[in-house]
């Protein structure tokens, strides 16, 4: 963008490009490795430029994967608003407060003291087999 042109962010490149970079940002930290890691760039750029998505890391939710999608949609002109995009991260931050919050019914792993809840038998921190052992409540 030339200086001295607005820096409207809905047609700015640069604000586009901040955009895909964020939603490839959130398939590097989701997976733990770079997207595209083992691959040279140019390999990379005929991916991107032919509008090839990228491929779905394991674990992810659906909802969650839908962001990523529109946050590095290949036409730069279909990308979501930042805000659009915070909005859904804190519905899925909310979501995995609740998942990982200590209920009543939630038990103490004798050999590992991980919290595991009541819909496993089994700690995923060390393979224990988990009885009753309920945390007391606060």
């Amino acid at each position: 963008m030339p200086i001295g042109d607005a820096a409207d962010a809905p047609t700015n490149l640069r604000f586009a490009s901040d955009i895909y970079s964020f939603g490839m940002c959130m398939i590097e930290a989701f997976s733990d490795e770079p997207p595209y890691a083992l691959d040279d760039d140019d390999t990379i750029l005929e991916k991107v430029f032919s509008g090839e998505g990228y491929p779905r890391p394991e674990g992810f939710a659906d909802d969650e994967w839908a962001l990523v999608n529109r946050l590095t949609d290949p036409d730069w002109e279909q990308h979501i608003s930042l805000s659009s995009a915070i909005t859904e991260l804190k519905l899925f931050a909310e979501r995995e407060d609740l998942r990982n919050s200590v209920d009543k019914a939630d038990r103490v792993c004798p050999g590992f003291s991980a919290v595991v809840g009541t819909e496993f038998s089994y700690c995923g921190a060390c393979g224990h087999r988990v009885g009753n052992i309920v945390i007391a409540s606060a």
